[in-house]
């Protein structure tokens, strides 16, 4: 399954160019065929060192996105103890949401980071913000200072992390560049099924502040460490081919659709992932219990990411997105709602947490399928900024329809639920407008 991806000669004629074989067009002398690449060449673009670079992308999403994805165990914790005396829920919530939204405002900030001062230095200073806010949050007193660390510090070292990394596994993949992507963005299911078990227990045993100040050191060690075996695939070409902010991008139909599809699974993905834990202690069931519906959750996302990054490979990216986000909703409307009560049904609903989380999964790969590795910086950082906004709400929003009682978390479980059909909806648009690109694409 060949990809073809357009390139400009210095004539200005833009020529494809296929795997294996480049052809260029020269302004008087006519097309000249270049020599096939060498084995070694075609090992290194399809692969070789970036397999390195997938295991250390996996370690950084892993202690930075899946750590983040614990939140729900802090959650619980927060709301079922005076630890920060006249707090609120939504206060609460604003603290998560904070550290998703914030990482998305700081997308352009982290690509400028990039072109300044490189890939391992941005990733070296995303490891600091995360470990220092940690450090912070283990002193905080009040909700605020609160927010102001696991909240605001810990939201940009998380959005500088995931920026610096977030286009380069495409770089040095092809035919299998969604299945490298699973992989790599499967660290952040087994960040969050590990630390939310590791949690949990730490907390009953040390406390709430040595919990953070543990991760701090874990988050330092691991985040600089990983940094060290990145590499970018460019040689000379990163500073001119970054862009943090293309206005041109809103003239694209296109770029509405994926929005529409990411700001919609966003508000359904952060109604589910924070909202396990705390539903499970309020329907009856022990607080070891809800961390283990939040571990097996992002055990699923762990394993289910690189399942779903070849079925994308094998049937196109696109089409294997909006399947999973119409199961995400099912999924929520008849497992969750109707057999959540129960703690088979519940634990069930956990171990097909990859639906819910496939946003994801597909994000890098969907970017540079749809827009084409030339602008897949500049999307991914133009896109991450907007999900800002229903990142810093969307758990918020959940937090308030919730109700006392063993049914107090029906609206939240249809509001998400509707906002995975409606993601569905922009996402099967998109597969329709690109289905012919597709099986072209897959044809060669």
């Amino acid at each position: 399954m060949g990809s073809k991806v357009g390139f400009e000669t210095p004539s200005g004629v833009v020529q494809p160019l296929d795997d294996g074989e480049t052809t260029e067009r020269g302004s008087q002398n006519g097309p000249t065929d270049t020599e096939k690449p060498t084995h070694e060449e075609e090992e290194f673009k399809e692969g070789g060192y970036g397999w390195v670079v997938v295991a250390a992308v996996w370690l950084i999403l892993a202690h930075s996105f899946g750590i983040n994805s614990m939140f729900g165990v802090f959650l619980a914790f927060y709301l079922a103890n005076d630890h920060f005396p006249g707090a609120t829920p939504l206060q609460f919530a604003f603290v998560g949401g904070l550290s998703f939204s914030v990482a998305f405002i700081a997308s352009p900030f982290a690509t400028i980071l990039l072109r300044k001062i490189g890939l391992r230095m941005t990733v070296v200073t995303g490891g600091l913000f995360i470990s220092g806010a940690y450090v912070a949050a283990s002193f905080s007193k009040t909700i605020w200072e609160l927010i102001l660390s696991q909240g605001v510090c810990y939201g940009i070292g998380m959005g500088i992390c995931y920026t610096a990394t977030a286009g380069l596994i495409a770089k040095w993949f092809k035919k299998r560049r969604a299945l490298a992507n699973g992989i790599a963005t499967g660290g952040t299911g087994f960040g969050g099924l590990t630390y939310s078990l590791a949690a949990n227990a730490m907390i009953q045993r040390m406390g709430i502040a040595w919990t953070f100040r543990i991760m701090a050191i874990i988050c330092f060690v691991v985040l600089i460490a990983s940094a060290l075996f990145l590499k970018d695939l460019d040689k000379g070409t990163t500073k001119t081919t970054l862009t943090a902010f293309d206005r041109s991008l809103f003239k694209l139909p296109d770029f509405w659709l994926f929005l529409g599809w990411g700001w919609l699974s966003s508000l359904g993905y952060v109604a589910v992932v924070f909202s396990l834990s705390a539903y499970a202690q309020q329907v009856g069931f022990s607080p070891q219990q809800g961390s283990l519906v939040s571990a097996m959750f992002n055990l699923s996302t762990g394993i289910g990411r690189p399942i779903i990054g070849f079925m994308g490979d094998r049937f196109g990216t696109i089409r294997v997105n909006t399947l999973g986000t119409f199961l995400s909703a099912l999924f929520t409307f008849f497992i969750w709602i109707f057999g959540g009560k129960s703690y088979g049904a519940l634990m069930v609903y956990g171990l097909l947490g990859m639906f819910p989380s496939i946003m994801w999964a597909t994000f890098a790969v969907m970017t540079a399928s749809i827009f084409g590795l030339q602008k897949m910086q500049a999307v991914i950082s133009l896109s991450t900024l907007t999900l800002a906004l229903p990142y810093t709400f969307a758990e918020a929003i959940a937090l308030s329809l919730r109700k006392p009682g063993r049914d107090g978390f029906l609206d939240i479980q249809v509001y998400a639920g509707v906002m995975f059909v409606a993601a569905t909806i922009c996402s099967l648009i998109l597969t329709i407008k690109k289905g012919e690109l597709y099986r072209k694409r897959e044809d060669d």
